[in-house]
């Protein structure tokens, strides 16, 4: 790898690399059924450990229950037996969505992440029993995790290339590595194979439109035939209560009072966020805007195509709404090329929160 390569894959690495400490405590309900006692023996009581935002919670589950859950057993010589199918995680009474990146979930839930006023470590609530099957999917383990990855990350090439044929091409060896470095949050092993799903140079000089004439060179030709048809991005707006009667009128489709301008009334402490309270939403987001070939996207331009604003002078948006995706506020003014090839998940998505300010 040269310098410029390098230099352009620092911010991606960085984005790799963020963790979440977390601190556990075991459901007293599942205490009680596991060691007939709601308090845990010393040094049981709290579980702590830094999780990757790029990775999925069945990832991690095999590491709590060999190192927490299972000596917790043997020493309290329980004859109860836990399998990380049954483990699933519980944020302020509410469940997690374990196919969710976790960064994601941090960014959806943890509230003022925008202001700075992270929640570290996360306080999450363990369970091993009663899975909430109408809340969440059921079977959190490891290897439904994997075949739902793999879905997503042909999604993502299928809205990339038109196909899904560079993700079927991959050996199984290939798939394996890939999956292997994202469970064990190895970015040389998962960085050698995403490289042939999305290529460095993908997005190199997107400024510069390619000719159509016989007389374009090859490298244009084959710098055409890298650069994505769209870009996967899916959004995660947080709802408002309610609309103003004006403003639910005037609103377009899955605006809210945030996106509008208008006001619910509460000026008070910002509530808990609910994760059943975000509007998903997701359309295949070009590299240009429309009608240019040489002017570029942006993630308020993505915004407003996701969401139906025609009007291109409603940016009522920008002042009234954050975006954030890894923990870091993005700006709105951003390139969508530049995100995609830096912002990404381990999915090769564009997850990006829009909460009111």
């Amino acid at each position: 790898m040269d310098y410029r390569e390098a230099e352009q894959r620092a911010p991606l690495k960085r984005v790799w690399k963020g963790m979440i400490p977390i601190e556990l405590q075991l459901a007293a309900s599942d205490a009680i059924e596991l060691l007939a006692s709601a308090v845990l023996p010393e040094p049981f009581q709290t579980f702590y450990m830094l999780i990757p935002r790029v990775g999925y919670l069945p990832f991690i589950s095999p590491k709590i229950k060999e190192r927490w859950l299972d000596p917790m057993l043997a020493l309290a010589r329980s004859d109860q037996e836990i399998k990380e199918s049954d483990i699933w995680f519980e944020y302020k009474g509410q469940a997690l969505k374990w196919h969710y990146p976790i960064g994601l979930l941090y960014d959806m839930l943890v509230t003022d992440i925008h202001k700075g006023d992270a929640e570290l470590p996360w306080s999450l609530t363990l369970h091993v029993r009663k899975l909430p099957t109408a809340k969440v999917i059921a079977q959190p383990h490891g290897q439904l995790m994997r075949d739902m990855f793999m879905a997503m990350i042909k999604e993502a090439d299928f809205t990339r290339n038109g196909s899904t044929k560079r993700v079927m091409d991959l050996a199984k060896s290939d798939q394996m590595q890939l999956l292997d470095g994202l469970e064990s949050h190895t970015y040389e092993k998962y960085f050698a194979i995403h490289s042939i799903l999305i290529p460095p140079s993908t997005f190199a000089d997107t400024r510069a439109p390619v000719s159509s004439s016989s007389t374009a060179s090859s490298a244009q030709k084959n710098r055409a035939a890298m650069v994505p048809k769209a870009i996967p991005v899916r959004f995660y707006m947080q709802t408002a209560g309610s609309l103003d009667d004006g403003a639910a009128k005037d609103a377009p489709t899955g605006a809210t009072a945030s996106t509008t301008g208008a006001s619910s009334g509460n000026t008070g402490a910002a509530k808990q966020a609910d994760i059943t309270q975000f509007h998903v939403s997701q359309v295949p987001i070009p590299l240009y805007r429309e009608g240019s070939t040489s002017e570029l996207a942006t993630l308020a331009d993505a915004f407003k195509l996701c969401y139906g604003i025609t009007d291109q002078t409603n940016d009522a948006f920008v002042t009234n709404c954050v975006c954030i995706s890894h923990g870091v506020c993005v700006p709105w003014e951003s390139p969508i090329s530049w995100l995609a090839e830096h912002f990404f998940y381990a999915d090769c998505f564009l997850h990006m929160v829009v909460i009111s300010v």
